[in-house]
C-alpha cells in the first residue's frame, strides 16, 4: 500500500472523509491533501516522537480562533468520528499522530509579488491573530522551542555551523539581543502568538491575505515577537529590508497597536529572527543533508540578512516609529522643550547679525526637503557657540559640529557648514559666545541635530520628511527669529492617507474607495489636488456656496478684531439672535448658541429634562441626533448597528413613517400620517403603565440618516399632540433640513404645520464655521434657570456670529431658498423620468435640495450593493453624492444651495450613463 492509499484509509476509517489524496511538502510531518465532494482538506501524520501536548496546544489555539465572535481566517480543526482532535495510526517506521484540518484557498505569499497594500494587509492578518489569542491559555504555552525568539542565547551557539560570510552579520545580530533586547524583553506584554508567518505559511487570493496556516510554532512569547516574525519573512526579496517592512509593521499597529517599548526592540527582533533561521537551518540540514525543505527561504533569508549589515538600529526604531505615528525620534521633543521652554539661552550665531531673512527649514524642491537653514553673512562674518558645548568635529569639509545638553542631559547637535574653523579642536569644550570661525562664501548652513544620524542627510525625500524633520529640527529654535519659522513640507494623497491611518483613529472614516484630496472649494464644487473639479451634492454644512466670500470676509474681519465669549456684551451675538428669532414663528425666540449640531441636541436634551422633570425621550427608529454619548442614546442608527450597545433605558424607539418601505405605504394604505403616529401613543402609554412620562420626542424634520425620508402629512402634527398632552416637550432637529432647504419653507417642520417646543440648529449656519443653536420658548427656557449657570466658551462668539449673520444675509440677497425650491424641482422631475428608465431606482423622494433616491430590488428589497457602486461610478464622473439609510441603499443627495440648472444636468445625465452601463 502505498502512503497515499495509506492517507486515504486513514481518512476514511477515522474521520468519514473519502476523496483524491495528494501529498504536501513537510518538514518531518507527512502532509496530504485530501479533496472530496464537501470540501477539502490537509491530513496531517505527525512525525514519531511528536509530544501530543505540542499537537493538542495547536488544536486548542485553533478551536480558541474558531469560537471567537469574528474570527480570523485560519484552518479549522475537524473532528474524528469519536470526537477527538487527534488519533493514533499505524504507518511505516512507527505509530504516528493523526490529525484533519480544513483546506484554505490561496497562493503561498513566496508566489506572489508584494506590494505595499498587500504588506500592510499582511501586518493586520498576522495581529488579527494575534489579537484574537491574547487571552488564549494552555499548559503547553511555554514549552522549551527554538523557534521562540526568546531563545536566540541557545541558537546563538550553533552560529559556528554558518557559512563564513554569513557568521560576522549572525554574531552581530546575537550579540546585539544580547545587550539590548533581552534586558527589555520581560517588562513586555507576553501572550501565545503564531510565531511562523514565513512565506510558506501566508496564502494569498485575490482580495489580499487570506490569512495564516501552520500553527505548529504557537508559544508564549512577547507579544512583538508575531510582528517580527513577519517582518523578518517580508524582508526577502527587497533591496532596503527595512523600508519594504514598514507597511507591514502599520498594519499590524492598525488592529494592534505596537508600544513605544516594542518598537524599540522590534527591528532587532527580526534581525535575530533572519539570525536564528540560517543557524538552525545550517543545523538540522547538517543533521540530514537529504532533506532540502530544511534549507526553504534560507537563500533569500540570506541576503536580506546582508542588505541590512550596517543599518542604524537607531534609525530602524525612528522609522518604525514614524510609520505607525509616533515623533520618529523620542528624544526630539525634550529638545524642543529644552528652548521652548526658555531652558536655553542662546546667543547670537553670526555676528554681525544679517538682516535678511533665512531660508526655512523644510522647504521643499522637486528634490526634496530641505533640513536646516542658510543665514546670509556679509564677508568673513564670524560663526560663535550658541550654547555650552564640546567640540564632536571641525576642520573637514568646512564644517563645526557641537554636542549640547538639555537640563535633563538629553543630547542633541548644532552643526555649521561653510566654516573657516578656528583653533577649535574635537574634545575641546566652548562657553556661548566662544568664536567657532569665519564663514567662508555668502551664506552659513544651520542645522540642529536631535541625533547623529542626521549629520550627512541635508535633503530628505518627501516620503520620509517627517522622520527626518524629527532628527534635524527647525534651528529657529536657537535662531528665535519671528520670520524664520520652519516651512510646512506637502503631502500627496498616498503619503496623507498614510500618515491619517497613522494618527487617526480607525473610527473615522473615508468617503469612497479611492479617497479625494480635496484642496479647494468654491460654490458647489470642490477641486483636488490636481486641479479636477467636482459637483458637490453632499455637503449641506457649505450652505451657501464653499467659501463664499461674503461669509469668509465677515469672519475674517471680526476676528482681525475681537473674538471673546458672550460674558460680555457684543452688537454680534445678540442680532444674530434677533435675526433667528425673526425667522422662527411664534412663540420660539430664546436663542442658545453651541459649536455643533451634537451640542445643540445634547443641550435640548438638557432643556426638555428641566422642563418636565422626566428622563425618558421617544426618538424614530433609525434616527441619528449627534455623536456625544447623550446622543448616541437617542440614535438608533448609532446604538442599534455595528457597535452600538443597544437601547438604553430611558430611550423608546417609534416605528420610522417610511412610506415606501414602511409597514403601512403610500398607494396601498391611506391616513398614513395618524397610523404611524399611533407608535407615538403606544409608547407613551407603555410608559404610563410604569408611572412614568415622556421627557421629549425628538425628531428630524426629515429624517436623514434614514434614508431622506419625508414623512406623510399629518404625522408630525399627531405626535406633537400624544407628546404633549403626556406632559412632555416636542423637539424638531434642524441640523440636515434648516435654513431654507427644504425650499416650500425655510424650516423642515413648517412643511408639517406644525411648531415645536424647541429647534436645533447646526450644519448650515456657519457655512463651514462650527456655529450651532438651539431656540426655544421662554417657557422652556425659563425653566433652565435652576441657580446653575449655563456657560459655553466658544458659543456665540463674535466671529460666529458674523459668520452666521453673513449666512442669513447671502440666504436672503441671493433668494437661496427660492433657488433650492426650483432646482429641487428640476432634480426631482429628472429623477423620476430616470426612474421610468431604470427599474433599479424604486423611489424617488424629497422636498428642496433634500433629495431621496431609493435603489431597489424585487420585492423593494435594499439595493445596497448597487448603491455603493453607483457613489463610485458617479464620482468618476467628477459628482459626489452618498449612500445612506438603515441598508446603504438611498442616494443622499443635499448640495448647496447656490447649484445651478447646469449642475443639476451633469448630475441627471452622469447618473443616466451610470445606470445604463453594464456593470449595474
Amino acid at each position: 500500500m502505498t502512503e497515499l492509499d495509506r492517507a486515504a484509509e486513514i481518512a476514511h476509517r477515522h474521520y468519514g472523509l473519502e476523496g483524491r489524496v495528494r501529498p504536501l511538502p513537510g518538514e518531518s510531518d507527512r502532509n496530504f491533501r485530501l479533496s472530496t465532494a464537501g470540501g477539502r482538506y490537509v491530513v496531517k501524520l505527525h512525525a514519531p516522537g511528536t509530544d501530543p501536548a505540542e499537537l493538542d496546544l495547536q488544536d486548542a489555539a485553533l478551536l480558541h480562533l474558531a469560537g471567537r465572535a469574528d474570527p480570523p481566517p485560519a484552518p479549522r480543526v475537524v473532528p474524528a468520528a469519536d470526537g477527538r482532535c487527534s488519533v493514533t495510526v499505524s504507518w511505516p517506521g512507527g505509530p504516528r499522530i493523526a490529525r484533519v484540518l480544513t483546506w484554505m484557498d490561496g497562493r503561498p505569499w513566496a508566489e506572489v509579488e508584494p506590494t505595499g497594500e498587500l504588506l500592510r494587509d499582511l501586518g493586520r492578518r498576522v495581529a488579527g491573530v494575534d489579537l484574537a489569542l491574547r487571552d488564549f491559555t494552555h499548559p503547553a504555552m511555554r514549552r522549551e522551542l527554538l523557534w521562540n525568539l526568546t531563545s536566540a542565547p541557545q541558537v546563538a551557539e550553533l552560529a559556528p555551523l554558518v557559512a563564513d560570510d554569513l557568521r560576522p552579520l549572525v554574531r552581530e545580530a546575537f550579540d546585539r539581543y544580547g545587550e539590548h533586547v533581552a534586558p527589555r524583553l520581560a517588562a513586555l506584554p507576553h501572550q501565545v502568538v503564531h510565531n511562523d508567518a514565513n512565506e510558506l505559511n501566508i496564502l494569498v487570493d485575490d482580495s489580499g491575505v487570506a490569512g495564516l496556516i501552520d500553527f505548529g510554532d504557537v508559544v508564549w512569547s512577547p507579544r512583538v515577537c508575531g510582528a517580527a516574525v513577519a517582518g523578518a519573512y517580508a524582508m526577502q526579496g527587497h533591496d532596503d529590508p527595512l523600508r519594504a517592512v514598514l507597511p507591514l509593521v502599520s498594519g499590524y499597529d492598525e488592529v494592534t497597536p505596537l508600544l513605544p517599548a516594542e518598537l524599540e526592540v522590534l527591528f532587532d527582533l527580526m534581525r535575530t529572527r533572519l539570525a536564528m533561521s540560517v543557524c538552525l537551518s545550517a543545523y538540522r540540514h547538517r543533521q540530514d543533508p537529504g532533506n532540502d525543505y530544511l534549507l526553504v527561504s534560507q537563500g533569500g533569508v540570506a541576503r536580506a540578512l546582508r542588505r541590512l549589515a550596517g543599518t542604524s538600529p537607531d534609525l530602524a526604531h525612528f522609522l518604525l516609529r514614524d510609520a505607525v505615528g509616533f515623533e520618529a525620534n523620542p528624544l526630539a521633543r525634550a529638545v524642543r522643550q529644552h528652548f521652548e521652554s526658555g531652558a536655553a539661552r542662546p546667543v547670537p550665531v553670526l555676528e554681525p547679525r544679517s538682516d535678511a531673512a533665512p531660508t526655512r527649514h523644510g522647504e521643499e524642491s522637486d528634490k526634496g526637503v530641505r533640513l536646516g537653514c542658510d543665514l546670509h553673512a556679509g564677508e568673513a562674518a564670524t560663526v560663535r557657540c550658541p550654547l555650552p558645548a564640546v567640540v564632536r568635529a571641525s576642520g573637514r569639509d568646512s564644517y563645526v559640529l557641537l554636542e549640547h545638553r538639555t537640563d535633563g542631559g538629553v543630547p542633541f547637535w548644532t552643526l555649521y557648514r561653510h566654516v573657516d574653523a578656528a583653533s577649535i579642536n574635537p574634545g575641546d569644550e566652548l562657553a556661548p559666545g566662544d568664536r567657532l570661525g569665519t564663514v567662508t562664501g555668502s551664506h552659513l548652513n544651520l542645522r540642529l541635530l536631535t541625533h547623529l544620524a542626521g549629520v550627512d542627510v541635508g535633503l530628505a525625500s518627501h516620503a520620509e520628511a517627517d522622520l527626518w524633520t524629527s532628527v534635524s529640527i527647525d534651528p529657529n529654535l536657537l535662531l528665535g527669529r519671528p520670520d524664520g519659522g520652519a516651512a510646512r513640507p506637502r503631502k500627496d494623497a498616498p503619503a496623507l492617507r498614510a500618515r491619517r491611518r497613522a494618527t487617526f483613529s480607525g473610527a473615522l472614516g473615508l468617503a469612497y474607495r479611492e479617497p479625494l484630496h480635496i484642496v479647494r472649494g468654491e460654490g458647489a464644487y470642490l477641486y483636488d489636488a490636481s486641479g479636477r473639479p467636482y459637483l458637490d451634492l453632499v455637503n449641506n454644512v457649505c450652505h451657501v456656496g464653499h467659501a463664499h466670500p461674503r461669509v469668509v470676509g465677515a469672519a475674517h474681519r471680526q476676528a482681525a478684531r475681537l473674538n471673546t465669549n458672550t460674558r460680555y456684551l457684543h452688537e454680534s451675538v445678540v442680532e444674530y439672535a434677533r435675526r433667528l428669532g425673526e425667522l422662527l414663528p411664534d412663540p420660539l425666540r430664546v436663542c442658545f448658541f453651541v459649536n455643533s449640531g451634537s451640542e445643540a441636541n445634547d443641550l435640548a436634551l438638557r432643556l426638555a429634562m428641566a422642563h418636565t422633570g422626566a428622563e425618558d425621550v421617544l426618538v424614530l427608529d433609525h434616527a441619528y441626533h449627534g455623536h456625544l454619548t447623550s446622543q448616541i442614546a437617542l440614535s438608533p442608527y448609532k446604538f442599534d448597528r455595528r457597535g452600538g450597545r443597544g437601547r438604553p433605558r430611558t430611550t423608546h424607539v417609534c416605528e420610522l413613517p417610511d412610506p415606501y418601505r414602511g409597514r403601512l405605504r403610500a398607494g396601498r394604505d391611506d391616513d398614513l400620517g395618524r397610523r404611524y403616529a399611533a407608535s407615538v401613543a403606544e409608547r407613551i402609554a407603555a410608559l404610563a403603565a410604569r408611572g412614568r412620562r415622556p421627557a421629549a420626542y425628538f425628531a428630524e424634520s426629515l429624517q436623514s440618516c434614514g434614508g431622506q425620508i419625508v414623512y406623510p402629512d399629518g404625522y408630525l402634527r399627531e405626535a406633537f399632540e400624544h407628546v404633549r398632552r403626556a406632559g412632555g416637550v416636542c423637539v424638531a432637529d434642524e441640523v440636515q433640513v434648516g435654513l431654507g432647504r427644504v425650499g416650500r419653507h425655510f424650516w423642515g417642520f413648517e412643511l408639517q404645520g406644525v411648531v415645536p417646543d424647541i429647534v436645533t440648529l447646526g450644519k448650515p449656519l456657519g457655512n463651514g464655521h462650527p456655529l450651532a443653536a438651539v431656540v426655544t420658548t421662554p417657557e422652556v427656557a425659563r425653566s433652565f434657570e435652576t441657580g446653575m449657570e449655563y456657560f459655553n466658551t466658544f458659543g456665540g462668539n463674535p466671529v460666529s456670529a458674523e459668520a452666521g449673520l453673513a449666512v442669513l444675509d447671502v440666504i436672503r440677497d441671493e433668494r437661496l431658498q427660492a433657488r433650492a425650491r426650483d432646482r429641487g424641482n428640476r432634480l426631482l422631475r429628472g429623477l423620476r423620468r430616470l426612474r421610468e428608465r431604470h427599474p433599479l431606482i424604486g423611489d424617488v423622494r424629497g422636498e428642496g435640495l433634500f433629495i431621496g433616491v431609493e435603489l431597489s430590488l424585487d420585492g423593494r428589497a435594499p439595493a445596497t450593493a448597487p448603491a455603493a457602486a453607483v457613489k463610485e461610478a458617479v464620482k468618476a464622473r467628477g459628482v459626489l453624492i452618498s449612500t445612506d439609510g438603515p441598508d446603504d441603499n438611498v442616494l443622499k443627495i443635499k448640495p448647496p444651495l447656490v447649484l445651478a440648472e447646469a449642475d443639476c444636468d451633469l448630475f441627471l445625465d452622469a447618473l443616466d450613463e451610470t445606470l445604463t452601463s453594464a456593470f449595474i
